[in-house]
C-alpha cells in the first residue's frame, strides 16, 4: 500500500561544498538554496539530488549504524576558507541506560551471601554448633567457594564500574577467608569410634549400678572411643579451669530415636536444672551422648532422675557417664477413648500413668481430666504426684494442678503448704497469681495466706473479694485496720466483707465511716450492720 507520510514528497539533497545532507520540498527543484552548514549557495538539480536505495538502521553491521549518526565524523574543509568543525565520538547508549533490576538483585545477593557465610562460620564453630567437628580445611573450602562466587556476581552486577566491583569483591572475599583462621573452635576431628565387644567394657562392682574397669586402661580408652567422650572431657576441663562448684555429667542414651531426642533432653534439663548450653551428640547405633553441664546433682542422683527414661544399665564413675537403655513405651500415650471415658475401669490407672510422663503436655492433659472426676482409687498416689508437680518450677500449669488437688487432696496441710509457696514465689516475682492456687489454700483454711490475700484484694478488690471472704472471721482484724484508709470501690468491698464475716468489733468501725458517706455506701453500711447484729442475736 502507498505510504501517506509526508516524507515521501521530500527531496534528499547534498551540499556540493561540505557534503551535508538535507531534505527539502519538491517545489524547490531547479531553484537556488543556501547550505545551513557552510552557507554555500547551489542550485537543486539532478547533480545535487541524492538518489540511492532506502537504508534502514538495522541493515548495517557497523557500530555507527546503531547510533543513528547523522553528522559525518570526517571533517570537511569549507570552500569559503572557514575553520572546520570537529565532532566528538558519540557516547555508548548502554552507558546512558539505567541499571537493570536483575543486576541490582544479583549484587545484593552477593553481598548478603558473603556476610551470611561469615556469620555462619563465626556462630557455628562453637561446641555443639553446626560446624562442630568440621576440619579447618573444609571451612576454608566453604569460605573460598562463597568468596569466588560473590566476586563474580559483584562484577556482573556493576557493568559500569567493573574494576571497583572487583576490588570490593576481593576485599570482602579476603575478609571471609580470614574468618575460619580466627574462629577455629571445634575444628579438630573427633576420634574414630572403635567397635568392641561387651566383655571388653565393664564388669559389675557389686549389686548396685556402679561399674568399674577390670581390663585396665585399654578397656577404658576403648569405651571412651566408642562413646566419644571428647565434648564431656572438654566441659569438665572448662569447669575445672573456671573454679566452678558445678559439674558436668554425660548420659549415654542407648536406643534413642531421633524423633524423641529433644523430648528426653528437655526432661533431663528440667529435672537436673542443668545449664541450657547442655547438648546432645549423636553416636553410632542410634545412641546419643547428652552432656549435662552446670548441675549440682551427684552422679548417683542423676542416675535416679534418669530412671523414668528406661533402664539404667551402668554408672561409669571414672568417666562421669551414666548408661541408660531408653524404653519405647514411655513415648506412647494411652488410648484416647480409655483416657477420657470416666466409666472405663482403666481410666484412673492410665491417667495416673500419664501424670508420670516425661512429656509435660501429656501430664497437663491428665491433670485436666482428673480435675473433673470423683477420686475413687489411687487417691494417695495421685495427690502425692500432683503436689510434687506443684513444686516443680518448670511446670507452668499450676492453676490447673491446684484445681485437681482441691478434688484429690485427702488431708489439709501438704497441698495448701505447697500452694502457698507458689503464691509467695509469684508475688515476689511480680507475676499474676492464678485464682485456683489461692482457692486451694482458702479451701483448707490456711491462715498463712491472709497477708498475701489481703494485698491481692487491696490491689483488685472485685477479683479477690469472694475468696477473701471465704476465710471467714480470720480476716476481720485486717479489714478493720484497712477500712479507715480505703476509698471508693475498696471501701465498698471492705464494708461488704465486714457485713459477711464481722463481729462486734466491726460495729464501731462501720459507724465511724458513716459521716461523709455517699448514698450507696450508706446502704452498704446499713446492710452490714444488720447482718452483724443478726449473727450476734
Amino acid at each position: 500500500m502507498p505510504s501517506n507520510s509526508s516524507e515521501d514528497s521530500l527531496l534528499l539533497i547534498r551540499c556540493p561544498s561540505c557534503g551535508q545532507r538535507f531534505k527539502v520540498g519538491d517545489d524547490l527543484r531547479e531553484r537556488t538554496v543556501e547550505c545551513g552548514g557552510c552557507e554555500h549557495r547551489f542550485r537543486i538539480s539532478d547533480d545535487t539530488i541524492v538518489r540511492g536505495r532506502k537504508f534502514y538502521p538495522s541493515a548495517g553491521k557497523k557500530d555507527e549504524m546503531s547510533r543513528f549518526q547523522r553528522v559525518p565524523k570526517a571533517s570537511v574543509s569549507l570552500a569559503m576558507g572557514g575553520q572546520s568543525v570537529q565532532y566528538s565520538s558519540p557516547p555508548n547508549p548502554s552507558l546512558l541506560e539505567p541499571v537493570s533490576p536483575l543486576r541490582i538483585i544479583t549484587g545484593a545477593i552477593a553481598a548478603v551471601g558473603i556476610v551470611s557465610m561469615a556469620l555462619f562460620l563465626m556462630l557455628g564453630s562453637g561446641n555443639g554448633g553446626a560446624l562442630d567437628g568440621m576440619p579447618l580445611g573444609n571451612r576454608f573450602i566453604m569460605a573460598g567457594f562463597v568468596s569466588v562466587l560473590g566476586v563474580i556476581l559483584l562484577v556482573y552486577a556493576n557493568p559500569r564500574a567493573r574494576f571497583k566491583a572487583l576490588a570490593v569483591g576481593v576485599l570482602l572475599g579476603g575478609g571471609l577467608l580470614a574468618v575460619p583462621y580466627f574462629f577455629r573452635q571445634g575444628s579438630e576431628r573427633r576420634p574414630v569410634q572403635a567397635v568392641i565387644t561387651p566383655r571388653d567394657i565393664i564388669a559389675p562392682l557389686d549389686n548396685s549400678n556402679d561399674k568399674k574397669f577390670v581390663d585396665g586402661d585399654d578397656s577404658q580408652e576403648a569405651l571412651r572411643s566408642r562413646i566419644g567422650t571428647g565434648p564431656l572431657d572438654a566441659e569438665i576441663s572448662k569447669l575445672a579451669k573456671e573454679g566452678s562448684m558445678k559439674q558436668a555429667v554425660g548420659v549415654w542414651l542407648r536406643g534413642l530415636s531421633e524423633s524423641n531426642r529433644f523430648l528426653v533432653r528437655d526432661y533431663l534439663l528440667r529435672v537436673t536444672k542443668a545449664d541450657v548450653s547442655s547438648h546432645s551428640y549423636p553416636r553410632s547405633g542410634g545412641d546419643y551422648l547428652l552432656v549435662l553441664t552446670g548441675i549440682s546433682n551427684s552422679l548417683q542422683e542423676v542416675a535416679e532422675l534418669s530412671a523414668p527414661l528406661g533402664q539404667v544399665e551402668n554408672v561409669y564413675r571414672e568417666l562421669s557417664i551414666i548408661e541408660v537403655r531408653v524404653g519405647t513405651d514411655i513415648f506412647v500415650e494411652g488410648s484416647l477413648e480409655k483416657l477420657t471415658k470416666k466409666s472405663d475401669p482403666a481410666f484412673y490407672e492410665l491417667n495416673k500413668r500419664e501424670l508420670e510422663s516425661i512429656d509435660l503436655e501429656r501430664a497437663k492433659r491428665a491433670v485436666q481430666r482428673l480435675a473433673e472426676v470423683e477420686p475413687v482409687i489411687y487417691r494417695t498416689d495421685i495427690s502425692r504426684k500432683l503436689i510434687s508437680m506443684l513444686a516443680d518450677d518448670s511446670v507452668d500449669f499450676k492453676g490447673q494442678i491446684c484445681k485437681a488437688l482441691s478434688v484429690w487432696s485427702e488431708q489439709p496441710g501438704p497441698a495448701s503448704e505447697a500452694a502457698l509457696k507458689v503464691v509467695n514465689q509469684l508475688v515476689a516475682a511480680g507475676k499474676a497469681v492464678p485464682p485456683e492456687v489461692v482457692a486451694l489454700i482458702v479451701k483448707e483454711k490456711n491462715p498463712a495466706v491472709i497477708p498475701v490475700l489481703d494485698e491481692l484484694w487491696h490491689d483488685t478488690p472485685l477479683a479477690w473479694e469472694s475468696l477473701y471472704g471465704e476465710m471467714g472471721q480470720a480476716i476481720e482484724k485486717s479489714l478493720i485496720r484497712r477500712l479507715p484508709e480505703t476509698q471508693g470501690n475498696i471501701r465498698h468491698s471492705a464494708v461488704r466483707l465486714l457485713g459477711r464475716v464481722g463481729g462486734p468489733d466491726s460495729l464501731p468501725v462501720l459507724a465511724a465511716v458513716v459521716q461523709g458517706a455517699d448514698s450507696e455506701l450508706r446502704v452498704l453500711l446499713d446492710q452490714a450492720e444488720k447482718s452483724i447484729r443478726a449473727r450476734l442475736d
